[in-house]
């Protein structure tokens, strides 16, 4: 088995860790990811069409654990596969991180293991990028339903 490719991106997000860890809880967090739809649910899992920059179109069966919560932070775990896709694993550690207003804030930070890149259909730039418009929807979404609370 080939070794895995990590990628990490971080975030910081003006709302607090527990209702951004609540957005991630429901069936919306995976309208979060840039570009995918869902297209059924099946045994557990999603299955998800999205497009690459390759100007391709891949699917993927994705497995989503909510949340859970640690003394310090939310944890998220999730993995996908499909034809042509790097085989990922991933992990949202969702931690307290004071502001310097002394608003209270989310530290983000997204770790994706991928085994298997197939250049011509993902590359690891395009999966940073991805996972960085995911942070971004993320922060953009809890700072909205912080302020509007």
């Amino acid at each position: 088995m080939p070794p895995a490719t990590r990628t990490r991106v971080t975030r910081r997000i003006a709302a607090d860790p527990t209702s951004t860890a609540l957005l991630l809880a429901g069936p919306t967090a995976l309208d979060l990811w840039p570009g995918v739809r869902r297209v059924a649910d099946v045994g557990g899992r999603i299955v998800v069409e999205t497009e690459l920059p390759a100007q391709r179109t891949a699917a993927a069966s994705v497995r989503a654990l909510p949340p859970r919560r640690t003394p310090t932070s939310y944890v998220s775990r999730f993995e996908w596969a499909g034809p042509g896709l790097p085989e990922t694993s991933g992990e949202l550690v969702l931690a307290y991180a004071p502001g310097s207003d002394g608003e209270l804030g989310t530290h983000a930070a997204l770790v994706l293991d991928s085994r298997g890149f197939d250049p011509d259909v993902l590359d690891i730039v395009a999966l940073t990028a991805m996972a960085e418009g995911f942070l971004a929807n993320l922060a953009r979404a809890a700072e909205l339903r912080s302020h509007a609370a």
